[in-house]
């Protein structure tokens, strides 16, 4: 029993990687060529590993292409989740907030998805993916929209509501909060441009410091636009 346990748990192991690289040639392949488009049989030889494996772990094409918007929903919140945890334990109190603690939530969260939007290159890569999704929804979109764009924008909104003073949010918050998140895309899909656009040949602490520092004066002029502050 000794011996065997350790052993199933290095396969087990040696399964799951095999899975995520599977997982992360997919991405690329459907992101670069869609859901028709991308050849299992490309995805396999770009993995390493044969067809048969990508059947086994996947079952088709339809399931690959599926659990590759999973992993990129999983992948998006093992990022952010200390700081979406802070903010939903937040608004989840049903205390009053004070509008500072909300305010500071809402900064908190933004610097992490600039932390997984802009410095973690992986974004980028996931980015063809999503876009295609937005574009010409498939099978991917309702697990897109369910876990990561709508409950991402309402969370943010929802703190710029706390931090005006407001109760829940409106179109008003909706908005802003959709506005604030889509100023990250320049780093996903348009990361070249914006690269060549700032005169950056990386991006790396120091650029993404310049980026948190222009979302926060962001977030800092709406809330102060609309209490009067």
């Amino acid at each position: 029993m000794a011996q065997t346990e350790p052993a199933s748990r290095g396969a087990y192991a040696k399964s799951a990687e095999t899975r995520r690289t599977i997982l992360d040639a997919a991405i690329v392949a459907f992101g670069e060529h869609g859901l028709e488009g991308a050849s299992t049989r490309a995805i396999a030889a770009a993995a390493g590993v044969n067809q048969p494996a990508l059947n086994y772990h996947f079952g088709s094409k339809d399931g690959l292409y599926v659990e590759c918007a999973r992993a990129i929903v999983e992948r998006f919140a093992a990022g952010t989740a200390p700081a979406s945890a802070a903010a939903i334990a937040l608004l989840a109190d049903g205390a009053p907030i004070e509008p500072v603690e909300a305010l500071a939530r809402l900064h908190q969260l933004m610097d992490a998805l600039v932390e997984t939007l802009v410095l973690n290159e992986e974004a980028a890569i996931w980015a063809g993916f999503v876009a295609r999704e937005m574009n010409a929804p498939g099978a991917a979109f309702a697990i897109l929209y369910e876990n990561l764009w709508q409950p991402g924008t309402e969370l943010a909104a929802r703190l710029i509501s706390a931090a005006r003073g407001e109760h829940r949010p409106g179109e008003d918050s909706r908005l802003e909060a959709l506005m604030l998140i889509s100023n990250l895309i320049a780093f996903t899909n348009g990361r070249r441009v914006s690269k060549a656009i700032m005169g950056w040949s990386d991006i790396g602490s120091e650029q993404v410091a310049a980026v948190r520092r222009s979302i926060a004066r962001q977030i800092d002029a709406l809330v102060a636009a609309k209490t009067g502050e």
